[in-house]
């Protein structure tokens, strides 16, 4: 960033003005004079941009820090006093605003006002006295005269299908950076050497997304489903992907939603330099709503199909006078049935989140949840007959509802986690990040491990699990610094972290023998069946230092990073089916440990366009097990390149990459048991992808995304046919299941001018071609493409924003199957579903 701060203006604590005007801030924003603008700023004048809208993601924080970013996102050159500017915070930017608005609330609370320039095409700003008369005793500014820079000012188009309240829901479709968490520094996207897309908040609430999957899969190019009784697991670009939250790894628990997220963003192929275990395919942070400055409200009540209904809410705002205490609360209380026959689900969660700053160089976050869930488990049970799904209704339940239907599901988790920052030093910071979960089960998990296709008699056995908790520890800490050496500008990272899950010993119950025609099924008769009791440990430790170095040159167009990690993983499980005892005493543990680099390198030739290539490989450990067994550790190694480009004003972001990932000992679904994982030697995904994102106009906003991916075995089982179809081995050449090779999504939509201003229309459509669904690629899922429709309208109401909105999802109500695993374990596609709500925000 020092070499875009050098070329944008003076860096922060650089500047120095006379002494005439040491007690105000001075500077000046300079319109394309030693900066590159997209054709499409090129010829817009500088009173003409100040009326322009885009989206920002500055967050609070030191007042320098974000004039920088903000005339970096502008291309606009700035100069003011660091004495004064750096005793001085904003809380940020984040939305859709025009370039005047944007700089008002930056400065707002400050004591600081601005001005463009009357000549030419430099626009000026003037930081002094803000012109609404508000004094700042720690600079003892004096009042100057109101400023009036033309018609085009306070001209905010909404960002929203809807709320345009003082909080931050309002964030547009594109964002301007990751989250600092995602790729622990603060790098620009145009800067960062790989791909990266965010489903930003604006984007959960138009298409009123309320879990983890609906949010991510149809917003990302490469991301798709994988038939799972975790049902918050996705691929990217072939292979299962990891979930983190703030950075730290969230493993093995169930059911994420969006109350409490502002963002969640997807970073492509394999970052295990920086998080360790990795799945090459990419992972998923989830990006937790922070605490505001300025007070914030909002009541959502949600209605919709199968007698949904979700109650939201959210507040937020200073505890404190001086605003180094803050707080917000995020709540959801939900109940749901579903188009699956006896299915329905239930959820309270509760997510206060605290803010402290007591002083300009440090900042922490406490975040705390509870989660309280209880559902009747549906793990996709459904066969194949020949070469494709069975005829029978996708309402089908083919677990043992006797079981599971009469003694649901339930979980109770809590977490507690915090990170803090602490700037030491001009351009040298420390963050640390902790979190612990606890969360604790009951669960009853019916599988599939045989059918009969001329009797339709399905052969299934149940796990039932009285109660057991997965106990999660994670915890990093980063050094994060930036220096010169001659012409070379260097941003540094280097750090250690750590990661823990256990879960102690628990009884389960294996009940052995089920069966039900999928045809005529009795979902109530109690059958006397066999029984076996086990005894079962589980736990994973994994600890790596890693560190890498961003160097820019040449102007700040030219960025090449270099990192490494070594890690070291022990993974261990033991079970019994006599004693408790021998359970706790005995385990089948693995050790396992390596180095995984990254070597990336990007051209920025103009400040709309970047080109670049990186090389990474990954180190993963399979934490699924075969009768007791742990897994051999998976190997990743990716070759990515691609480009992105900026347009309308950096309003709409388009990314395109082509990748070729390889991937030892995957795992994949035992026929015979599918509750157990059998491994392939090595698979392959190929491909490339296409992401738009962002606003094409004041009016009209897109999301738009295209994946070509080839998934395939390459190390198989070497065996005939007949034995690959009748026992569902990968053999080299065939295609991994649930990998469709082509996939897109279209969403587009209008905000109303003029006297239908409020009123926003939006519409889409999610296509996938044909995929197979099983290791030997015995049968095959039709291709399918869904409508999807919202329409919503914003009024103020007593002085309250208003919005009521309206969501279809599967228009044409489409038969479909999103994905599959096995010849018995193959999801079904939810039919046509309403889903209306109300939100009132002051």
């Amino acid at each position: 960033m020092a070499g875009r701060e050098k070329r944008n203006g003076f860096r922060t604590g650089e500047a120095r003005i006379g002494s005439t005007l040491a007690i105000a801030a001075i500077g000046a924003l300079t319109l394309g004079s030693g900066v590159s603008d997209s054709p499409a700023q090129a010829a817009i004048s500088p009173q003409e941009r100040s009326g322009l809208v885009q989206n920002y993601r500055i967050p609070s924080g030191p007042l320098p820090g974000a004039l920088n970013a903000f005339a970096d996102l502008n291309g606009l050159q700035i100069l003011y006093d660091a004495d004064v500017t750096g005793r001085l915070r904003t809380a940020g930017l984040d939305g859709d605003f025009a370039v005047d608005e944007g700089l008002d609330r930056l400065l707002s609370g400050t004591g600081l006002s601005w001005r463009f320039a009357a000549k030419g095409k430099t626009v000026s700003i003037i930081l002094a006295q803000n012109d609404r008369g508000v004094t700042n005793d720690a600079i003892g500014a004096e009042s100057l005269p109101a400023i009036d820079i033309g018609a085009d000012r306070g001209k905010v188009k909404p960002a929203a299908a809807g709320a345009q309240g003082p909080g931050d829901r309002s964030t547009g479709y594109r964002p301007s950076a990751t989250a600092p968490t995602t790729l622990k520094t603060d790098a620009p996207l145009m800067q960062t050497p790989m791909s990266i897309q965010a489903v930003t908040r604006q984007t959960m609430d138009d298409q009123q997304a309320i879990t983890f999957r609906d949010a991510l899969v149809s917003n990302v190019s490469g991301v798709t489903l994988t038939p799972n009784f975790f049902d918050n697991v996705v691929k990217v670009r072939g292979f299962q992907a990891n979930t983190f939250k703030n950075g730290l790894l969230e493993f093995r628990f169930r059911h994420f939603d969006t109350t409490n997220l502002q963002s969640l963003d997807v970073v492509k192929g394999p970052a295990a330099m920086l998080f360790g275990r990795m799945e090459p395919g990419g992972l998923v942070n989830m990006v937790v709503k922070r605490p505001l400055e300025t007070p914030y409200y909002s009541v959502e009540q949600q209605i919709g199909s199968y007698g949904l209904t979700r109650t939201i809410v959210d507040a937020t705002g200073p505890v404190t006078d001086d605003k180094s205490i803050l707080y917000r609360f995020n709540g959801e209380f939900f109940r749901s049935g579903s188009y699956r026959d006896v299915i329905n689900d239930r959820n309270v969660f509760l997510a206060p989140t605290i803010t402290l700053h007591p002083i300009e160089q440090f900042r922490m976050n406490i975040d705390f949840e509870y989660d309280n869930r209880t559902w009747v488990d549906d793990f996709p049970i459904y066969p194949a007959v020949a070469g494709g799904p069975a005829n029978i209704p996708r309402s089908r339940y083919l677990s043992p509802a006797f079981i599971t239907a009469r003694f649901p599901d339930n979980m109770d988790k809590k977490r507690i986690a915090f990170d803090w920052t602490y700037d030491f030093l001009p351009g040298w910071s420390l963050t640390n990040r902790l979190s612990y979960s606890n969360a604790g089960y009951q669960t009853n998990n019916g599988f599939p491990f045989g059918f009969n296709q001329a009797t339709g008699v399905l052969s299934r056995f149940l796990t039932y699990l009285p109660g057991y908790t997965d106990k999660n520890f994670a915890t990093n800490l980063d050094l994060k610094g930036k220096f010169t050496t001659g012409p070379l500008e260097h941003s540094i990272l280097a750090g250690f972290d750590y990661f823990n899950y256990f879960t102690p010993m628990y009884a389960g119950l294996s009940v052995l023998g089920s069966s039900v025609n999928i045809y005529a099924p009795n979902y109530w008769q109690f059958e006397n069946l066999a029984q076996a009791q086990t005894y079962t440990v589980l736990g994973q430790k994994w600890t790596g230092v890693y560190a890498q170095d961003m160097i820019s040159f040449l102007d700040d167009t030219v960025h090449v990073l270099l990192g490494g990690r070594y890690d070291w993983a022990e993974t261990w499980q033991s079970r019994y089916r006599t004693s408790a005892a021998l359970a706790n005493a005995t385990y089948w543990a693995s050790y396992d440990k390596g180095f995984s680099p990254r070597v990336a390198v990007l051209y920025q030739p103009w400040p709309w366009l970047s080109v670049y290539g990186n090389f990474t490989q990954s180190l993963g450990a399979n934490q699924v097990t075969t009768q007791g067994l742990t897994l051999q550790p998976q190997r990743g190694e990716q070759f990515e390149g691609g480009l992105k480009a900026e347009f309308f004003d950096k309003r709409l972001l388009l990314t395109m990459a082509y990748f070729d990932i390889t991937k030892t000992n995957v795992p994949v679904t035992d026929p015979s048991n599918a509750a157990n994982t059998l491994t392939i030697g090595k698979a392959r995904s190929q491909g490339f992808e296409l992401d738009l994102t962002g606003r094409i106009d004041d009016n009209w906003s897109v999301i738009a995304n295209y994946t070509h991916n080839d998934v395939r075995t390459i190390i198989g089982t070497a065996t005939d046919p007949v034995t690959a179809y009748n026992r569902q081995i990968a053999v080299a050449g065939s295609i991994l299941p649930g990998s469709p090779r082509n996939y897109g999504n279209l969403w587009v939509k209008y905000d109303a001018d003029g006297d239908l201003r409020g009123l926003s229309v939006a519409g889409g459509v999610n296509v996938s071609s044909d995929q197979l669904g099983d290791p030997a690629n015995s049968f095959v899922l039709p291709s399918y493409a869904l409508l999807n429709g919202m329409i919503a309208y914003t009024t103020t109401v007593a002085g309250f924003n208003v919005t009521a909105q309206l969501n279809v999802k599967n228009i044409t109500d489409t038969v479909y199957y999103p994905s599959a695993g096995s010849r018995t374990t193959i999801m079904t596609g939810a039919p046509r579903t309403f889903l209306g709500s109300l939100r009132v925000e002051f």
